[in-house]
């Protein structure tokens, strides 16, 4: 229902706001079209939020000629059907950008608006957009030419390793490859989430565990993760989807012998006060005292990764198998 105001309630209403404010009367043509409007009244903010100067008893037309219809139009519908409104519109034709609650009034065909100018905002708005997209133009580059660099890497050192004979020399370089060939997938999961400050932490661990089953899994041995979603920083990020790719692949390797079948599990934890844990756990034959290939640089790898996340790594294992535990803050 309309507002119900008399001349002096207006004055005193107006006087108290902050923000401009107007009344007007809308102006129709022979068929009853909204085709113009006409300013009654306005507060001394009304002048400063729209530049305009002398307004009273003139059209919104005589002022701005160039005014858009989309004006005309939405106070039209608010004077002559009723219909109270709130948004935020540009006027380029007064170059200004306005925040606006319009609501009609007696008599019929008038309405009021209060309003505020909040052109600085949208530009200071639209400046924070601009740089943000610049940021992440720049940090797809930066990650575009990281990974090529890394795919370089990673190049040459498959040469180098065909170039030597069977052997532990080979195999390292072999192993050298994988870990470079982590990072890179690393860094393209991250691009790939087209988020600067953080990833979502199933999205991007769960690819891991998919493409460590595809580049290196055997028959017979499943990867699940069980990944909890939450907001990963970039910082955890990298460190836990390293930690999580040698603690997976070192279970794919040794854990299991030739034919055996069983279960790498990946779980991602929520404990609560912004702490996270991670687990990684096989059903294998535990560590056991056989010397590995790789001479525990694996778990020297692990204890270096979980130490960027400011805490350590424990391990359990037995006949039953091995279960790596890493808790952390988010």
């Amino acid at each position: 229902m309309p507002l119900q105001l008399s001349p002096r309630e207006v004055d005193m209403f107006i006087g108290f706001l902050d923000d401009g404010f107007c009344t007007c009367e809308i102006i129709t043509d022979a068929e009853g079209s909204p085709v113009d409007y006409r300013f009654l009244r306005m507060n001394p903010h009304f002048e400063e939020m729209t530049g305009l100067h002398g307004a009273q008893g003139r059209t919104a037309l005589e002022l701005v000629p160039e005014l858009e219809p989309f004006w005309i139009e939405t106070y039209g519908r608010i004077a002559l059907e009723g219909e109270s409104r709130r948004f935020q519109q540009e006027s380029a034709a007064m170059g200004r950008h306005f925040d606006v609650y319009a609501t009609p009034i007696e008599p019929h065909g008038r309405f009021a608006i209060v309003f505020r100018d909040i052109t600085e905002t949208k530009r200071i708005e639209a400046e924070r957009e601009a740089a943000l997209a610049e940021a992440q133009q720049l940090l797809a580059e930066l990650n575009h030419r990281v990974m090529n660099s890394l795919g370089t890497i990673s190049s040459i050192i498959s040469m180098e390793s065909r170039a030597r004979a069977e052997g532990e020399g080979r195999e390292a370089l072999g192993r050298i490859r994988s870990r470079v060939h982590a990072v890179a997938s690393l860094y393209r999961r991250l691009n790939a989430s087209g988020s600067i400050e953080s990833v979502c932490s199933r999205d991007y661990l769960d690819k891991i565990a998919e493409g460590l089953a595809s580049s290196i899994g055997r028959d017979g041995i499943e990867i699940e993760a069980r990944i909890a979603p939450v907001r990963l920083s970039t910082r955890i990020a990298v460190p836990l989807g390293l930690i999580v790719n040698e603690l997976v692949t070192n279970s794919l390797k040794y854990a299991f012998a030739p034919g055996a079948t069983g279960r790498v599990i990946v779980a991602l934890d929520v404990l609560g006060h912004g702490r996270l844990q991670l687990t990684v756990r096989d059903d294998g034959c535990g560590l056991g005292s056989e010397p590995r290939s790789d001479s525990g640089i694996g778990q020297q790898l692990v204890r270096a990764f979980a130490a960027q996340l400011g805490t350590s790594p424990s391990t359990e294992s037995g006949p039953g198998g091995t279960t790596v535990t890493v808790r952390f803050d988010q």
